[in-house]
């Protein structure tokens, strides 16, 4: 698809993102918007089976985060192991690619929670090799609803692993507790953020009328498995060998 430029390479290297606007295929996006529709319902019947509003870190009516959910979603695959998801992967953490994990960041309208400052490796929790998040606009984000902010390799002076401490509220962990703002991505529906497991981002409150979704999907170099017992982590899908998708449509 060629979208990927030799800047975008260095930059995701020496700064840990970059940006590709408006990049999704309309058909893509609209069924990135139906299949949260879908899954929101489903998240929905397993609050109300369990009769509770608070699941994880998803709180009914404000902030959803669903995940490990793209087989329920009738061609959300389709995007998921996409020419445009390989072409990410190939220029971000090389030729061999798994789908680690996937989920809806949802903040309803005028009631999102804030998402504080972490590595996704925070949630890991031990050294990996680096493994790439593709961060999907699924509506125009704005500073107001909430839109995620990166947070620079030179900016915070951090490429490494560092400890998270988990909020015992909201669920949250929190690896950076520092004064620097970070990047917001002001992008329109369609746009991607890419960064890796080792960038410190956040996102803001959803202050508007409307619902705010993203659609992450994250590929690893190799399986991530547990350091104590081996045992695999989330999906380990094999997506690319050499270069070529093997996890088709």
């Amino acid at each position: 698809m060629d979208l990927i430029t030799e800047e975008h390479r260095r930059q995701y290297v020496e700064e840990g993102y970059f940006v590709l606007p408006e990049a999704i295929p309309r058909p893509h996006l609209e069924l990135l918007r139906n299949s949260c529709d879908v899954l929101m319902e489903l998240m929905h019947r397993e609050m109300d089976r369990l009769g509770t509003n608070h699941i994880h870190i998803s709180h009914r009516g404000k902030r959803y985060h669903i995940a490990k959910q793209y087989a329920q979603a009738p061609g959300l695959a389709n995007y998921v192991f996409s020419d445009l998801m390989a072409e990410v992967c190939r220029a971000t953490i090389g030729d061999t690619a798994f789908l680690f994990y996937d989920q809806y960041v949802v903040k309803a309208a005028e009631q999102g929670i804030e998402f504080s400052w972490h590595q996704d490796g925070g949630y890991l929790g031990f050294p990996h090799a680096p493994y790439v998040t593709v961060w999907a606009a699924v509506d125009d984000m704005t500073v107001e609803n909430g839109t995620t902010y990166v947070l620079p390799f030179s900016t915070v002076g951090i490429r490494t692993l560092v400890e998270h401490v988990r909020n015992p509220v909201t669920g949250d962990k929190t690896g950076y507790f520092g004064s620097e703002p970070g990047i917001p991505a002001i992008v329109r529906a369609g746009s991607l953020v890419v960064f890796s497991s080792l960038t410190f981002h956040r996102s803001g409150a959803n202050s508007t009328d409307r619902m705010r979704r993203a659609y992450v999907t994250q590929y690893s170099p190799q399986p991530i498995r547990r350091p104590d017992d081996g045992e695999l982590m989330h999906l380990g899908v094999p997506f690319l060998q050499s270069g070529s998708i093997v996890r088709g449509h």
